[in-house]
């Protein structure tokens, strides 16, 4: 029930953006100068082509620096997911070193011991 009022809204949301773009669009049809002044180009476009030009861009800016943005989360979780593995591997090879000398003291120990128990 939850899951399909907040859809409900949601649909909502955007058909009430929609409309409103609707109203914004043709009120706004008057024809607005645009100069690029080293090039000496001049062109008329609607006020309202020049406000949704601009929200594309922006949105593509925006876009374009969130997925380099992430590209770069992605690459260091990687390295940092590869050092943790080749550190992983370093603590075992010493923990299975650190096995062996204990195995290896102890026995040496226990073979003194027996050497010294025969030798009474």
């Amino acid at each position: 029930m939850a899951q399909s009022l907040a859809s409900l809204i949601r649909r909502l949301f955007w058909i009430a953006l929609a409309i409103l773009l609707v109203f914004f669009s043709v009120n706004n049809r008057m024809p607005v100068q645009i100069s690029f002044t080293p090039f000496e180009l001049e062109m008329a476009i609607p006020a309202f082509l020049l406000v949704f030009v601009g929200i594309f861009v922006g949105l593509l800016l925006a876009g374009g620096v969130t997925g380099w943005l992430r590209l770069q989360g992605f690459a260091r979780r990687r390295k940092a997911e590869r050092r943790a593995s080749y550190l992983e591997d370093q603590v075992s090879a010493l923990s299975e070193d650190a096995h062996e000398t204990r195995a290896r003291k102890a026995h040496d120990t226990a073979a003194l011991t027996t050497d010294d128990q025969s030798k009474h």
